[in-house]
């Protein structure tokens, strides 16, 4: 089997079919010998900050000598890089490999209404590889959800954790905090260690509590009181806890917090890993994390991308734009899924915007652009739709001068297609 095969396979299931809880990756683990149960865990939940904790979490863990697996998703320019060791993606002959063997157990199952979703045979990928490649540990990011998540089907993590809890997929989770928090602490197990994200919305915070007391879970406190931030730019420092001077490459006030809650569960892991001060300050320094708020230089031109792709994400960006490009012309190429709640953030966009250029999301899943154009158009007058990704960065360039910034920013879909573009620019 061809990569392209292994992913036109992977993509021809279904992307949010008929859900049956957990009965159906249970099904196909069972067949594989349950690879899951021969790993360890940081199991990871929440609406935003999953990729960018799990990043923090891997790198410091790489630090200290340790084979590290990486699960998370969605993928931002190839599909390898949702399953990686060491921070090396699958390689084509072993997601070849792995996929016909997930093939084959699933031709096994002789049932008629039995139908593996896209998701679970990622998932089931990337156990059995994890598996086979003897990870020490492997840092799991929840795909939609927690609860009902098939990532959910592991058992005794080192830690759970939880991030910011915001709304987002909300025909899946619920339409209101507390419904999506209920469904994100659906990974807290019994007598877990948990670790929650220091500024988590209140009422997820209630149901994070609530969650943990009923498995008896220790929820470890986050110490908030003793972040000191220093800088908050391109590159941020900060002390917490005992540790001083922590260095991270990726922006905003929010990568902060993500990083605190990485600090927290690495204390934890300390218990059971041989992992040090200087190897968790190392890495949180060495982490990065694609499309979010990276910038690039080319060319006298400054590119910014960012995938935020809810308003509480479209929220910290806007934030995060103010305060490192307070005195930049911001020329902006926005895509956005008209799925989402879109219009409270294409609000935000238009604000922080001099120029708006609204482009196209190359996903299946945008039924029209038009729609976010004509919203944008009530808040930004001025504002064009150009179809194309990459014409609409051209118009972009051609207003820059020496003074712009050029964002591209909205869906990850988007964020990912013109990454490798403006990296060649």
């Amino acid at each position: 089997m061809e990569i392209t095969n292994a992913e036109k396979y992977i993509h021809s299931l279904s992307k949010f079919g008929k859900k049956s809880g957990l009965d159906n990756i249970t099904r196909l683990l069972n067949i594989l010998g349950n690879p899951q149960d021969k790993l360890k865990f940081v199991h990871i939940a929440g609406t935003n900050g999953k990729g960018s904790t799990a990043s923090f979490v891997a790198s410091s863990l790489m630090e200290a000598g340790l084979n590290v697996g990486l699960f998370t998703s969605p993928f931002i320019e190839v599909f390898n890089e949702r399953i990686k060791i060491n921070n090396q993606n699958i390689s084509n002959e072993d997601l070849e490999k792995y996929t016909y063997i997930i093939k084959e157990a699933i031709e096994k199952i002789d049932d008629e209404d039995y139908h593996p979703i896209e998701f679970e045979v990622i998932t089931a990928i990337g156990f059995l590889y994890f598996s086979d490649k003897e990870c020490d540990v492997v840092v799991l990011e929840t795909g939609l959800g927690g609860r009902l998540d098939c990532t959910n089907i592991i058992k005794n993590p080192y830690v759970c954790a939880i991030t910011s809890i915001s709304f987002d997929h909300m025909q899946y989770l619920g339409d209101t905090i507390e419904k999506i928090a209920y469904e994100k602490c659906g990974i807290i197990k019994e007598n877990s260690i948990v670790c929650l994200y220091p500024d988590i919305h209140p009422d997820a915070k209630k149901v994070a509590l609530k969650a943990s007391d009923e498995k008896n879970a220790i929820v470890y406190p986050s110490y908030k009181e003793t972040l000191k931030i220093k800088k908050t730019d391109k590159q941020n420092i900060f002390d917490y806890k005992k540790y001083k001077d922590i260095k991270i490459n990726l922006s905003g006030l929010y990568q902060i917090y993500n990083a605190t809650l990485a600090i927290d569960i690495l204390d934890n892991l300390k218990k059971y890993f041989s992992v040090s001060d200087e190897n968790i300050k190392n890495g949180l320094e060495k982490a990065k994390w694609p499309c979010r708020f990276e910038i690039f230089e080319r060319k006298n031109t400054t590119f910014l991308i960012d995938g935020a792709h809810n308003s509480d994400g479209i929220l910290k960006y806007c934030d995060t734009v103010k305060n490192i490009f307070s005195n930049k012309k911001i020329i902006t190429v926005f895509g956005m899924l008209n799925e989402k709640d879109f219009e409270k953030s294409v609000e935000r966009i238009s604000d922080i915007s001099n120029m708006l250029i609204i482009t196209d999301v190359p996903s299946i899943r945008q039924t029209s652009s038009d729609e976010v154009f004509e919203c944008a158009k009530r808040f930004k007058k001025d504002t064009i739709f150009i179809k194309d990704n990459k014409d609409a960065v051209k118009k972009a360039i051609e207003y820059a001068d020496e003074n712009s910034v050029i964002a591209i920013a909205g869906s990850l879909y988007l964020a990912g297609n013109l990454r490798g573009f403006v990296d060649k620019f």
